[in-house]
């Protein structure tokens, strides 16, 4: 099995909701996300490559870029969103069914991964092996289908 990665970082913030979460991570608070995409392949493309790696850095990056790169992760039903839209209702808020936590963010990610591989016309059989997620420079997590 051959494996790849990349990385690409965001600068996102986040809330928990729930209220057994510790009352500092009630508060709104960001981190600089490490985020490292690693996708494997049991055979090699003509080019000698897994995939090359331009091809999912630009498809990749953008949908980071896009959704969630200087932008509120909330619970979507944490009564914080309602009143953010109330007064900025153009706010870049991304939502989740639970609480944004790093370990929702890694399995949340790891499945628009494969999603975005899947619309790529690649030769060979690639998959996301895992997803990485460093929140701060002591914490992170890893989510992957194993």
């Amino acid at each position: 099995m051959y494996t790849v990665e990349i990385q690409h970082n965001i600068e996102s913030a986040h809330r928990f909701f729930a209220s057994t979460a510790s009352p500092k991570c009630r508060n709104i608070h960001g981190h600089s996300w490490m985020i490292t995409l690693v996708m494997k392949a049991p055979v090699l493309n003509e080019q000698g490559m897994v995939i090359e790696f331009g091809q999912i850095k630009k498809v990749w990056r953008q949908w980071l870029d896009e959704n969630l790169d200087h932008a509120l992760m909330l619970h979507d039903q944490d009564p914080m969103l309602s009143a953010i839209r109330e007064i900025e209702p153009e706010a870049r808020i991304f939502t989740f069914s639970g609480d944004p936590t790093t370990e929702h963010l890694a399995e949340y990610l790891y499945s628009q991964a494969q999603t975005l591989l899947s619309t790529l016309s690649l030769e060979n059989s690639v998959i996301v092996q895992h997803i990485h997620v460093q929140e701060t420079h002591v914490n992170a997590a890893t989510y992957s289908s194993d």
